[in-house]
Order: structure tokens, then C-alpha cells, then sequence
């Protein structure tokens, strides 16, 4: 019977986290409508001159960002106090260089597969792209980059996700399923949670990436890392790739997919074995 519970425990961290988005949503609303009303132009309609500020770019980028350090601050308590989560775990035992270098190595690969994915899904059902579309222009991520997105993408989101999906969706479920089966529940979930169905889809076969890299890792710091540097790559380093030549992306996409990945895998399971190796070595001396 507990392992039921825990099951059904696992789908709360999404349900709470949704409704303090939603309630930041309403929250930063309610703020700017009580300051911005006594000031807004006699020449324009009060409720015109709210809908401008509420569908700024910079505006939906602070609600994002008040969510994310709401979720930060809750979900990390809940990640350290109920799910023994490690805030400051032994280096020497927890990391590896050759593991964050395997990581590097996954991510152009990562970002072609998603590429593909948004791609195929968009001739599938067109409508889905426009709508997708639309959630990036309301979120500003259509634009040039600014500190606020920088801030919220690159460095709240993966923290704050990581915790809620990572850390303890994926925690709760393990109490009740198997590594593979939770796995694929709190990328499931964490695709859910982007609300529409092309970043949804993506974003689950990015969380079952970022759950494989928390397990085997043997901490959440390696998938918040894997998140940092794919938004990263999504947000700033994707500028500096936009090729007018279809042979210059097809030749970087097949050394992404068929060349990196590959070898990001290999080397993120040798750098475990090393790790492993260099933690038992000092054990087999005292014996």
C-alpha cells in the first residue's frame, strides 16, 4: 500500500507546482495593476494600457522568474528534507571531470534530436507549431537576449525543474517503481508541464536524459548542469549557428547526433567506472 501512495505522491510536485505558477501569474498582475493604474495615460483605455503591460516580453520573463525562485526555495526544501537530497555532497565521491566532459559532449546532439522532433511534429500538425510559436513570442524567447532571459533560462529553470522533476518527482517514484519506469513518468510529467504538445514532447525526451544522467551521476548537480548547458545552447550559443548553407547544418547535425552523442555516452559510463575506481582504491589500501 505504501508503494501506491508513493506513487500517486509522485504526480503532487507537478499539481503544486502549477498552481504557484499560476498564482505568480495572478500575483504580478495584481502588483502592477495597483501600481501602474493611478499613473497610466489619460489617453489610453485603463484596460488596454494593463493588457500592454501584461503581455510585455520583460513582464512574462519576471513572472517566470518569481515562480522559478519560489520553486527553488519550496522544492529544495522538500528535495533536502523529505527525499535526502545532498545540497553539498562529497566532491571526490559525487563527481567526476570526465563525466561534466561527457556531458558538453551530449549536448549539441540533445539539441538536433529536439530540432527533429519540433520538426516533424510541426508538418504532422501545423497548428501545434503556431501555437508553440506563440508561447515563445509571449515568453520573449523569440527574441534578442536580454539579462532577465539569460537569468531565468539559464540559470533559474534548470535549478528550479531539476528539483521539482529530478529531484523529487523522480526520488518519490522510486519509492514505489523501477529506475526506468519512475524515469519515464517524471519526463512524461515534465513534458506535461511546458503545456503544449511540441515542447512537451521534447522536453520528456529531454527529461529522460536529464533522469538516466541524475541516476547514473549519482547526483542532481550533473542533470542541472545538462539542463544549464542545453539552455544555454538554446538560448545563446544557437545566435552564432545560424548558417544560410543547408551543408553546413546537415554536416553539423550528423557531427552532433552520429559523432558527440555517441561519445558522450561512452565517456559519461567510463567516467562513473573511474570514479568508482578512485572511491574503492583508498578502501582496498585499509584492508
Amino acid at each position: 500500500m505504501r508503494k501506491v501512495g508513493y506513487f500517486f505522491l509522485s504526480f503532487v510536485p507537478v499539481i503544486i507546482a502549477t498552481v504557484i505558477e499560476y498564482t505568480a501569474v495572478f500575483f504580478m498582475m495584481g502588483v502592477s495593476a495597483l501600481f501602474a493604474v493611478p499613473g497610466h495615460p489619460k489617453s489610453m483605455n485603463v484596460y488596454d494600457y494593463l493588457y500592454e503591460i501584461w503581455m510585455d516580453t520583460d513582464f512574462n520573463i519576471v513572472i517566470m522568474m518569481v515562480f522559478s525562485l519560489i520553486g527553488i526555495c519550496g522544492f529544495g526544501l522538500w528535495y533536502y528534507l523529505r527525499c535526502d537530497g545532498e545540497f553539498f555532497p562529497d566532491v571526490k565521491n559525487t563527481f567526476h571531470p570526465v563525466q561534466f566532459a561527457a556531458i558538453a559532449l551530449l549536448i549539441p546532439g540533445t539539441q538536433f534530436i529536439s530540432s527533429i522532433i519540433t520538426s516533424v511534429l510541426a508538418e504532422i500538425v501545423p497548428s501545434w507549431m503556431d501555437q508553440y510559436e506563440d508561447l515563445m513570442e509571449s515568453a520573449g524567447m523569440d527574441e534578442r537576449l536580454t539579462v532577465f532571459l539569460f537569468c531565468y533560462s539559464v540559470i533559474l529553470a534548470p535549478i528550479g525543474e531539476e528539483l521539482i522533476f529530478r529531484g523529487v518527482t523522480l526520488r518519490t517514484a522510486r519509492l514505489a517503481l523501477s529506475f526506468w519506469v519512475a524515469n519515464i513518468l517524471q519526463a512524461v510529467l515534465f513534458g506535461v508541464f511546458h503545456g503544449n504538445v511540441i515542447q512537451g514532447c521534447y522536453a520528456a525526451f529531454l527529461g529522460l536524459f536529464l533522469g538516466y544522467v541524475c541516476e547514473r551521476g549519482g547526483s542532481i548537480y550533473y542533470s542541472i548542469f545538462f539542463h544549464f548547458l542545453f539552455n544555454l545552447w538554446g538560448t545563446v550559443i544557437s545566435e552564432f549557428l545560424n548558417f544560410t548553407s543547408d551543408i553546413y547544418i546537415a554536416l553539423l547535425m550528423f557531427t552532433g547526433i552520429l559523432v558527440l552523442f555517441p561519445i558522450g555516452m561512452v565517456l559519461f559510463h567510463v567516467g562513473d567506472k573511474l570514479k568508482k575506481q578512485a572511491n574503492s582504491y583508498p578502501q582496498a589500501l585499509m584492508r
